[in-house]
């Protein structure tokens, strides 16, 4: 397919004009305030930008990258070894020093990366992605900045059939771990409708938590109160991240506060407190029928005791119903406990492809070892939900 695109270091230098044209507020992650929030916090990171026009000069499409670093520092290598049945020598794993471009969001779940008017064809779409993407390692080799591996994340199961392009590509097809997504039924119209659709065990283990939580005070986090609270809110992010086996960035306190600036009441942000100290924080963003949980903190002195990352489930579904949305997104991590508010696994995959011919050929064998985390599943429900 021909086309032709723009490419911008900024999304300060973006026409936002032909940018909005496109996008069509279609996808928050993709705003352009958005965009300029983690661009100005995340001074560490290069980020790319491109529109792409028709024939007749029309913009049809947008594209978003972000090129990161990523060390050894940043990965569980223990984890990943044994999630490849140890074919990975611990040596070479160690070693790990790579810039990535990723098309797509490296703090949102998602089909985050790219957006094109609805006449475009999907596969039309990812391919002039595929094209861009090319351009932008071609001119970064040429200023000597040598990227590593391409990546493209990360993919719902309506877009599989259309971006297996990507496998005629070289691009390696990756099965990450699943998203847990709980599905709220339209006659659930306050907390208690979704407790009374549970069975009698999960909803004793639901009012269980809410009993063992009720002595933290939880307040909705302004842009004052964010800022007051920047410190605590970096060290109980920073602790979670740590325990990650993977992240394939890292935010900061301070991003968070512009983003909550940029995008309001859309960014839910609250904030839990002990004895009027702050000992863990969640956020969520609200768009179409959708909250998509985004980050968490905790202080873990006070987890298990006060069941806090339990409750704060509890608090998104409760939210997500307050704001009529029909799905809350939660995300990768602890399926089960996940699974125990109704969330159910929904595959995801991302594609990647290393700049080096012959490496991309020695990763494959190692790539096809990853395969989603076992768990067991739990279901909260009476079973007329899942009928």
């Amino acid at each position: 397919m021909e086309y032709d695109a723009q490419f911008f270091d900024s999304i300060d230098e973006v026409d936002a004009k032909k940018w909005n044209s496109a996008l069509n507020d279609k996808n928050i992650y993709l705003s352009i305030p958005y965009l300029r929030a983690l661009e100005t916090g995340l001074k560490t990171y290069n980020f790319k930008y491109i529109i792409f026009y028709d024939q007749a000069k029309d913009p049809i499409g947008i594209c978003y990258c972000q090129i990161i670093k990523i060390t050894s520092a940043d990965i569980d290598t223990a984890a990943l070894v044994q999630r490849m049945g140890g074919m990975l020598p611990q040596n070479i794993i160690k070693r790990i020093d790579l810039r990535i471009l990723i098309c797509g969001n490296a703090f949102a779940s998602g089909e985050n990366g790219f957006w094109f008017k609805d006449d475009v064809i999907t596969q039309n779409a990812i391919e002039l992605v595929n094209k861009a993407i090319e351009d932008i390692h071609n001119a970064e080799k040429k200023r000597g900045n040598k990227i590593s591996i391409t990546m493209i994340k990360e993919f719902w199961p309506a877009s599989f059939e259309a971006i297996s392009y990507l496998k005629e590509k070289g691009c390696l097809e990756i099965n990450i771990d699943v998203n847990m997504v709980l599905t709220l039924k339209e006659e659930w119209t306050q907390f208690d409708d979704y407790l009374d659709a549970m069975n009698s065990k999960f909803r004793t283990k639901a009012k269980q938590v809410l009993q063992k939580s009720s002595r933290i005070e939880i307040r909705k986090f302004t842009e004052e109160t964010i800022l007051i609270h920047l410190q605590e809110i970096d060290e109980m992010y920073n602790t979670i991240v740590d325990k990650a086996n993977f992240s394939f960035g890292r935010l900061n306190a301070t991003t968070l506060l512009l983003v909550k600036k940029a995008l309001g009441d859309d960014f839910y942000f609250n904030g839990y407190f002990m004895n009027n100290k702050l000992i863990g924080f969640s956020t969520a963003t609200h768009f179409d029928n959708v909250l998509d949980g985004n980050f968490i903190g905790l202080d873990y002195n006070f987890n298990q005791e006060f069941a806090m990352y339990q409750r704060m489930l509890y608090d998104f579904v409760e939210h997500a119903l307050q704001v009529k949305a029909k799905y809350v997104r939660i995300g990768r991590t602890a399926e089960e406990i996940k699974s125990g508010i109704g969330a159910l696994p929904v595959e995801m995959k991302f594609y990647a492809k290393h700049r080096n011919k012959i490496k991309n050929a020695l990763l494959k064998p190692f790539v096809n070892k990853l395969e989603p985390s076992n768990f067991e599943l739990r279901k909260p429900f009476k079973s007329e939900y899942y009928r």
